[in-house]
């Protein structure tokens, strides 16, 4: 089994969530590269590796915030399973205020974020959730100061959602998460 992680915007391929990832299941099996901040160049990388790695290994995305939305993208296009941490569902809008010059929180780099970037954001929008229902997986923090959990509980009514109490956008759930995932890959491991 097989993890990509896809983290969200402004950020990188390592930190907190990642290792707990890889502690979790194994260093070797967590793929959590540092993305395009263009995100037709995000997405285009995106699909590479979920093409690649899904022929040969059970393949799970996990995807935060800004990586939600593409892993959720990508669940659909790949029919993968995905998990959605904090995920943001409307990204086109919830990032118009990051039009412009950008510093990259992890990696330092700098850039403009262009309102192109934000429209090209719509390429990658999911219209038809019904399919995705057995695949995806949502985990929420309630008080999630950049993403309404509400809204965003609600937009997935009828999928597999976990909102815990308190946390932030960062998510500070992860060991909880891992727990009720490790339960779910037991149950598709012996359906």
């Amino acid at each position: 089994m097989k993890i990509l992680y896809i983290h969200g915007f402004n950020s990188a391929g390592y930190g907190e969530k990642v290792n707990y990832l890889k502690k979790a299941f194994g260093p070797r099996n967590v793929i959590a590269p540092t993305l395009d901040y263009n995100p037709v160049e995000a997405v285009s990388q995106l699909e590479f590796l979920t093409e690649a790695i899904k022929d040969r290994d059970k393949l799970y995305l996990v995807g935060t915030s800004l990586g939600g939305f593409y892993a959720l993208y990508l669940s659909s296009k790949f029919k993968v399973p995905a998990v959605l941490i904090n995920p943001s569902i409307d990204p086109y809008n919830s990032l118009k205020k990051q039009v412009g010059s950008q510093k990259n929180f992890k990696t330092d780099e700098e850039y403009i974020f262009t309102e192109e970037h934000l429209e090209s954001l719509k390429n990658f929008y999911v219209k038809d959730l019904e399919p995705l229902k057995s695949l995806v997986y949502v985990y929420l923090d309630e008080e999630d100061e950049l993403l309404n959990s509400r809204e965003t509980a609600k937009y997935f009514e009828g999928f597999h959602v976990v909102m815990y109490p308190g946390g932030n956008h960062r998510f500070t759930h992860m060991p909880e998460l891992i727990e009720d995932f490790k339960k779910i890959l037991q149950r598709r491991f012996y359906e």
